[in-house]
């Protein structure tokens, strides 16, 4: 599975472009050039009359201050004369006046202004080159005019201008590159134009704005698995590794954003695995040094990589759990988030479970729960499941830390949102499953709020809910079938008790052919072969219940293999690493990779931005066991329903 993937850089906010001088000064310059040489004045005034008339008429302009639309009319007309000259000064004002205009005016431009660009970049002059652009760049920041770019051949002349000796002309064509990858329907015609290389080579210039502007495009290319296999290929994973070291903060940013997308594949994982011994160190140190945003995306980074199962061990071994701590107890959400997510990632290797515990990470993971960030909510909630789940657990250390008081606390909040919900529900189907922690939900009166949160419209929530009730059940102790006798029939609202839900669940045609059906019958079949005298009468007396037993039990049904019918198997969430599989109750763990996936997935945001978006593994997995093989639960349920009715026949007839 893939792990998350970050934003696309902002247009404006990643690229420098070069210094240019002010359109007045380059026309002082070019009448002082006139005087200067005899030739080039005689060029200028002898028979290049309208090439004279544009050149004032845009000294004027500026002059005066006047902003009018210079990308249309007889200002344009006048920069295509310009830009079409044979005379250096004359192209070197058209350019200058692009690139000023187009710092504070970057509106959607035609094609023909484009071109006019266009033509200026290919001009034989470096400084010519540097104008256009830097004009070419603040352009691609309108989503219209990026296109018109692409469409007109501009992606050609970028290509060339990297490969400039002029660092000025490297960085205005990487940062412009950079606006036009921030497009996804452009970033094919990037990828193919032959860019990939020669920003990979930039990216390692020792220009800081040429270094900065490669980094931002090559983060913008990593959105799609398959142009971060392209980059992969490019080689771009040593150049963004070395960059993790580099002194400019921005740089660093782009960098491991960049790779925290990379690892979001099995194959980029594969590569940064076997080729950078050194990257783990380095996240780990970046979690610890400013600015936040860095710090979030080192850790994300991590989080990603601890989607395969050789980096979540090595991850710890290189102290990564005593650099998390100082993240979850900050005061900014996006640390928290991010470390949470890492946590929920490396808690699925069982070898984790003491470093973590060791490093002081159970208090504010648990504290996390009962907090009002949605993400760090579910992201400790899957945590704490994984490490429950995992065989030697300590489960005195969960109990200490507070873990259902803070469950508590989430699930009676007056708005509790439906992602923390279905996390809470998934958590109790595994501890409940555990030994140890089974009994404080019961002590704690937690099955109160399980038998809520049946009614959930989440499936997944209501699946896992119904999960928890079953595994309690199975206990068999007196504790429970008390607790489960007491919320049988609710006094004040009859209708929310567990008798009125099982009945729902076992007439309604919506449950016909869902796993939940088969759970709530075996359910009914525990407490049937329970101790208590009292609760089993109650059942049996419970003439509509028993009805909907036997109508189920009477249908016919077409028989299944034995081997797909074990009606002491259910599925619970999924492993991150392997398609989901048929497990013994409340196994299941869950990991935090995405994406978006996400988001994606898409899924991506800009380096500026700082944005992360989850992919799907960042929602819980427990869909793929609430929609199980249809064929295979209805025969589960009629199976079931003839085991209860064999039970009812030894107790004696109430109805």
């Amino acid at each position: 599975m893939g792990g998350s993937v970050s934003s696309t850089l902002g247009a404006a906010s990643c690229c420098s472009w070069g210094n240019s001088s002010s359109y007045a000064a380059r026309t002082h310059n070019s009448q002082r050039a006139t005087k200067d040489h005899g030739s080039e004045r005689q060029a200028l005034l002898g028979d290049r009359t309208h090439e004279r008339q544009a050149a004032t008429a845009l000294s004027r302009l500026f002059e005066t201050g006047s902003r009018v639309n210079f990308y249309e009319g007889d200002a344009l007309r006048a920069l295509t004369t310009l830009a079409k000259s044979d005379v250096h000064q004359l192209q070197l004002s058209a350019a200058t006046a692009f690139s000023e205009v187009s710092a504070y005016d970057a509106r959607a431009v035609s094609g023909e202004a484009i071109s006019t660009v266009l033509a200026l970049l290919g001009s034989a002059h470096v400084d010519v080159q540097r104008g256009a652009g830097a004009a070419l760049g603040n352009l691609a920041s309108n989503m219209e005019n990026k296109r018109l770019i692409v469409e007109k051949g501009g992606l050609q002349h970028l290509v060339r201008q990297m490969m400039s000796p002029s660092t000025d002309a490297q960085a205005n064509a990487a940062g412009c590159i950079t606006n036009l990858a921030a497009d996804i329907e452009l970033k094919n015609a990037v990828a193919c134009s032959g860019a990939l290389a020669p920003l990979v080579r930039l990216a390692g210039s020792g220009n800081l704005r040429v270094q900065r502007n490669a980094a931002g495009a090559l983060l913008n290319m990593t959105h799609t698995a398959e142009h971060r296999g392209m980059l992969v290929e490019a080689g771009a994973v040593a150049v963004l590794v070395a960059l993790l070291e580099a002194t400019d903060a921005d740089t660093r940013y782009y960098a491991v954003t960049a790779l925290s997308n990379v690892a979001a594949d099995e194959g980029g994982r594969q590569v940064l695995w076997s080729t950078e011994p050194t990257l783990v160190n380095l996240l780990v140190e970046m979690m610890g040094v400013t600015p936040i945003r860095i710090q979030a995306q080192a850790t994300l980074a991590l989080r990603n990589l601890a989607s395969d199962p050789r980096f979540q061990r090595y991850i710890v071994v290189r102290d990564a759990a005593p650099a998390l701590l100082p993240l979850l107890l900050s005061p900014h959400p996006a640390l928290v988030s991010a470390a949470a997510a890492c946590l929920r990632n490396l808690s699925i290797d069982a070898a984790n479970e003491m470093p973590i515990i060791a490093a002081g990470l159970l208090p504010p993971l648990t504290a996390l729960i009962s907090g009002n960030d949605r993400d760090a909510q579910c992201h400790a909630l899957a945590t704490l499941r994984n490490i429950a789940a995992n065989g030697g657990a300590d489960k005195q250390a969960l109990l200490d830390a507070g873990l259902f008081d803070h469950m508590r606390t989430a699930m009676s909040a007056s708005q509790c949102p439906p992602q923390v919900a279905c996390e809470i529900a998934a958590a109790l189907s595994v501890f409940a499953a555990t030994s140890g922690l089974w009994l404080p939900i019961v002590e704690q009166g937690l099955c109160r709020n399980l038998v809520r949160l049946l009614r959930s419209p989440n499936k997944d929530t209501e699946y896992n809910a119904c999960l928890a009730l079953r595994a309690l059940a199975t206990k068999r102790m007196p504790e429970v079938f008390e607790e489960l006798m007491n919320l049988w029939v609710v006094r004040a609202e009859p209708r929310s008790g567990l008798r009125a839900y099982i009945l729902r669940v076992l007439t309604m045609p919506e449950y016909s052919s869902s796993p939940i059906r088969a759970i709530a019958l075996w359910l009914v079949m525990t407490l049937l072969g329970c101790v208590r005298v009292d609760l089993r009468r109650r059942i049996v007396a419970d003439c509509q219940l028993m009805a909907a037993v036997e109508d189920i039990a009477r249908a016919r049904v077409a028989c299944l293999s034995p081997a797909s019918s074990s009606s002491d198997t259910c599925s619970v969430a999924s492993s991150a690493f392997s398609p989901t599989e048929l497990v013994a109750v409340g196994k299941g763990k869950s990991s935090a990779d995405d994406s978006h996936h996400h988001h994606h997935h898409h899924m991506v945001a800009s380096p500026g931005s700082g944005q992360t978006i989850a992919s799907e593994l960042d929602s819980p997995r427990v869909a793929a066991s609430c929609e199980a093989d249809e064929e295979a639960a209805t025969f589960h349920t009629w199976s079931l329903a003839r085991q209860v009715v064999a039970l009812l026949h030894k107790e004696p007839a109430a109805c």
